[in-house]
Order: structure tokens, then C-alpha cells, then sequence
């Protein structure tokens, strides 16, 4: 069966959808990151340093909360990748052919020709 452009666009914008979530967890963590330590800058820089060095508290605080952010979607969607890699190499198991073929005896089979037998 050969898929029409717009199908095969479909079947591929489907599979992207369902990993939305993930995504949208890690493109959070930039904008946390940089809000919380903007805050922390900004309020050791104030009691250190007063007004002043509560400015240039919340401007490093940002800068570093960046840096800190950025390198933590780095490390999460490199993780991810490794994840998904993983488990498309996992193979299944799969029994030889002489096991497929061989005969099984159930003991329920066993237990009717026994009857069969004391008739």
C-alpha cells in the first residue's frame, strides 16, 4: 500500500504529537531555571549589598540561571534520545523453529485420553 504525501504527513505529524508532553516539560525548565535563580541573585545580592547589589544580584542570578537552564535541556533530551534508542534496539524474543513446530501435549489432552481409556 503506498501512502499519498498528505497521509504520510499525517501518520508522521500523529507520532510527533505523542511525545508533546515530554517536550513541553523540558522547554520549561529554561524559563524556571532563569525566573528561580534571578530571584535568588536578586535576593542575596540585596542583603549583601543593598539596592544596588540587588540589581546585579537578579542580572548574574539571570545570566547563570540561563546557563544552568540550557545545560539542563541538553543533558534531558540527550537522556531522552539515549532512552528512545534504547528500546527500538530491544529485540523481542523469538523461539527457534523447532520449537515453534514441535508437538505440545496439553494435560488436558492427557487427562481425556484417560478417561477414553477407562471406558
Amino acid at each position: 500500500m503506498v501512502m499519498s504525501g498528505s497521509e504520510s504527513d499525517k501518520a508522521e505529524s500523529d507520532e510527533g504529537m505523542s511525545d508533546m508532553g515530554r517536550w513541553l516539560a523540558v522547554s520549561s525548565e529554561l524559563p524556571c531555571a532563569v525566573i528561580s535563580l534571578l530571584l535568588v541573585g536578586q535576593i542575596v545580592g540585596g542583603s549583601v549589598a543593598g539596592p544596588t547589589g540587588a540589581t546585579w544580584g537578579a542580572l548574574l542570578g539571570a545570566v547563570f540561571g540561563f546557563l544552568f537552564g540550557v545545560y539542563s535541556v541538553f543533558v534531558t533530551i540527550r537522556y531522552f534520545d539515549r532512552l528512545e534508542v534504547k528500546t527500538k534496539r530491544t529485540s523481542r524474543y523469538m523461539p527457534p523453529m523447532e520449537e515453534i513446530l514441535e508437538e505440545v501435549t496439553f494435560d488436558l489432552d492427557s487427562a481425556r485420553n484417560d478417561e477414553l481409556d477407562d471406558e
